[in-house]
């Protein structure tokens, strides 16, 4: 049986959660089809391919194929 981990990813706008059986960045690339050329965020900072995911991580992913659009800069301190 495959480990779970609940992260919140960023989807139209707000984080919501989501249950990925994901390790880390480049396989979540792989489950949720995320572009090799996008950027992948976690707790607000540029991560690579082997970075560990953690219960709760706050992932975004941008493309760098878009036009336009709007930057959001996202304060995960509490």
């Amino acid at each position: 049986m495959a480990d779970n981990r609940n992260i919140n990813l960023l989807n139209n706008g707000e984080f919501t959660s989501r249950d990925v059986t994901s390790s880390n960045v480049g396989e979540l690339r792989n489950e949720l089809e995320i572009p090799a050329d996008a950027n992948v965020n976690v707790g607000g900072t540029i991560r690579q391919n082997d970075f560990a995911l953690e219960d709760g991580a706050y992932v975004a992913y941008t493309s760098n194929a878009k036009v336009g659009g709007m930057t959001y800069y996202i304060n995960y301190s509490e």
